[in-house]
């Protein structure tokens, strides 16, 4: 059999150009054109274009009307989630035997489970119409899938990876997939009075009776259809109910659950239904309606580890179901499990300890940099945004004025008294600060000179002489801001920014950037501010705790991580062995001393080193502002925990001390379970 092969562009032929000639002449479309037209619109996914280019009797011998050609290839395509398909060859040939026609094509088509290869070959006819004759392609079923014949279907079935879970350092899952219940409706099973059913389903579950009709409202529902309503808490089961429910039906349902609930939400996040947006997003085409994707926290941060890949199977199967063929099969890939350094006994203790307050604390080993807890409160329970809250829960959390969406451990604060141990520091890193120095200091207030117009320095207790150990423990303004001055502002500010201001700490956290000031400090009311923690001073407690263990690493500061074997604890050398020795002494005399602002901690237990601080907000000297409250704390004879919170509003509270108290059950408890 002899075949020519035809291509629009090789007009050299003879042959060729005399067929082309021939169809131009007859102002009409040759069967180039139609083929060419043929594969394009196939490529576009036109389904209806390209019913015009076929010859309507082919469609009959299969028994396909207009609407079912198109319904078939728009069910196959869809259903294989065809998100484009690229042309990779396309050929014209003329068999001269037996004078006809015939295309081949060559096509890649992107499917769920990635690139399917496809190849087609079909036939063209010269049909009769009132204005002449007309060139069509002569269809049959392989020219959806080759090997497809009448009646045949395209099956496809997705494996679902399993989500890998996020475990502490115990080995206790922190987030993890689950088996639960699904509480769904049945309409033709509510009975004649569906009313009434409704609304006994309603008081019994506690569900507003317009979820349960919105959820039978929509267009796909029939009266043997399991409509599905809410996701009941983990420990129901069906044998529970004792009552008759019309039309309730029970289906399992895997779930992402969090057993921590609220305690480590901010950190750990949650997943969600994936909209619209996050599928147009997504260029690798992971994603399809109904799927569940990371929105926030730890779960968004490592959504590709966590999520896996998905697997699954496209056959081709004949009218009884019997397989003919596989066009394509990709097992699942499970995804890979996250292992932190957080502690979630320590971390759920610290939740209910700061219950009634908005704050939040963290805790770090202060020799590895392990996080051992991160703490945001007020919170939310990560399980409702998985399963859905009903308007009421919404309310509850939105109305809240202590914002329990806010992730408290991520934002900056003005750190206070708590900043001195930095300032102290540096004073003795430039030589202006030693321990034995004494400053004559009267009165609990002072000022510069006239030159500061009205603004002035407070301290809380009046003390003369006092030194650097003094003015740490009775936490004194006026000593820290005259240290300051005398430092002066380059020094201050070069020995103070080491302490982690510059350090991209390469959390899988968001952490807002702190600050020493906003543009550097230019006048000498902000560098004596600066010096005790207010002025511009902003800091999340996480780089305030961070800042702290240079004074338990010999001057070595160690960097923070949160997931083992992502990478090593970094250390960076800030001050000499001497001077992180010295400020430790003297952070423990602020829990030592009968008048040390953090002596409610002292324990037989342990020799503790702390700092408190109170920050006031406000605008302006004289203003009656909020206060928050601030400690962080470390065990010295053998570091294992460095624990930074803060308290928001402490004003007549007890300021710092409130804090000091809040915190000394978790911390007695830690080091005694740990000793």
């Amino acid at each position: 059999m002899k075949k020519v092969s035809i291509l629009i562009m090789v007009l050299g032929l003879a042959s060729g150009s005399l067929l082309l000639w021939h169809f131009l002449k007859l102002n009409q479309a040759s069967p180039e054109e139609v083929f060419n037209d043929y594969v394009r619109q196939f490529s576009e996914q036109n389904y209806d274009e390209m019913l015009q280019l076929i010859s309507e009797g082919e469609l009959e011998a299969y028994g396909y009307t207009k609407k079912s050609f198109t319904d078939k290839y728009a069910a196959v395509f869809s259903g294989i989630e065809a998100s484009s398909i690229d042309v990779l060859s396309k050929e014209l040939l003329y068999d001269e035997d037996h004078e006809r026609y015939e295309g081949r094509f060559k096509v890649k088509i992107y499917t769920f489970l990635g690139e399917v290869t496809a190849s087609y070959q079909t036939f063209f006819i010269e049909e009769k119409t009132d204005d002449g004759k007309v060139w069509k392609v002569k269809w049959n079923p392989s020219l959806i899938f080759a090997g497809m014949e009448k009646g045949d279907k395209v099956s496809t079935q997705t494996y679902l990876p399993r989500r890998g879970t996020i475990f502490d350092r115990n080995g206790t899952p922190l987030a993890l997939e689950k088996d639960v219940y699904e509480m769904g409706i049945i309409p033709g099973k509510l009975g004649e009075f569906n009313e009434a059913g409704i609304k006994k389903l309603s008081t019994y579950f506690n569900i507003p009776e317009e979820t349960f009709q919105k959820a039978l409202d929509q267009k796909w529902v029939t009266k043997n259809t399991f409509v599905p309503i809410a996701v009941m808490p983990v420990n129901f089961h069906p044998e529970s109910i004792d009552e008759d429910l019309p039309g309730v039906l029970f289906q399992t349902k895997r779930i992402r659950y969090y057993p921590e609930n609220e305690s480590s939400a901010h950190l750990i996040g949650y997943v969600k239904q994936v909209t619209s947006e996050d599928i147009e997003k997504n260029a690798g085409h992971e994603y399809t309606s109904g799927d569940y994707i990371g929105k926030t926290g730890l779960e968004q941060v490592y959504e590709k580890q966590l999520r896996g890949k998905k697997g699954g199977i496209i056959q081709i199967k004949d009218e009884e179901g019997k397989l003919k063929n596989t066009l394509k099969e990709v097992e699942a890939i499970n995804g890979r499990n996250i292992h932190l350094t957080i502690d979630a006994a320590l971390q759920s203790n610290i939740y209910e300890t700061m219950k009634h307050d908005a704050g939040a604390v963290s805790a770090i080993h202060p020799v590895t940099g392990e996080m051992l807890a991160l703490v945001s409160y007020p919170s939310f329970d990560p399980n409702l945004m998985v399963s859905g809250m009903t308007e009421e829960q919404w309310k509850a959390y939105s109305k809240n004025p202590k914002l329990p969406f806010l992730s408290r451990f991520s934002s900056l604060y003005a750190p206070g008294s708590t900043f001195k141990a930095i300032t102290a520091a540096s004073g003795l890193a430039s030589g202006t600060t030693f321990p034995e120095k004494k400053r004559e200091i009267s009165g609990l207030q002072w000022k510069k000179d006239n030159s500061w117009g009205g603004y002035f320095v407070t301290r809380v207790k009046e003390a003369n002489p006092v030194d650097m150990v003094d003015a740490l423990a009775y936490s004194d303004n006026i000593y820290f801001a005259q240290e300051a001055l005398e430092m002066g502002a380059d020094k201050f500010e070069q020995n103070a920014l080491a302490f982690g201001f510059q350090e991209d700490f390469q959390l899988p956290i968001y952490l807002k950037k702190s600050q020493l000031s906003n543009d550097g400090i230019d006048n000498e009311v902000l560098l004596a501010d600066s010096a005790y923690g207010q002025g511009e001073v902003l800091m999340s407690i996480v780089h305030l705790g961070t800042a702290f263990t240079p004074f338990v690493n010999g001057g070595n500061m160690v960097m923070p991580v949160l997931v083992t074997d992502e990478n090593e604890s970094v250390r960076k050398s800030v001050i000499s062995s001497e001077i992180a020795s010295t400020v430790q002494n003297a952070l423990i005399q602020v829990v030592e001393r009968n008048s040390g602002t953090a002596h409610n901690l002292n324990t037989a237990k342990e020799v503790l080193a702390a700092k408190t601080g109170t920050a006031e907000l406000k605008s302006k000297k004289g203003e009656d502002g909020k206060e928050n409250g601030f400690v962080v704390v470390f065990d010295t004879k053998s570091p294992s925990i460095l624990l930074t919170a803060i308290v928001e509003d402490v004003k007549n509270r007890g300021g710092s001390h409130y804090v000091t108290k809040k915190i000394k059950p978790v911390l007695d408890r830690y080091l005694t379970e740990n000793e």
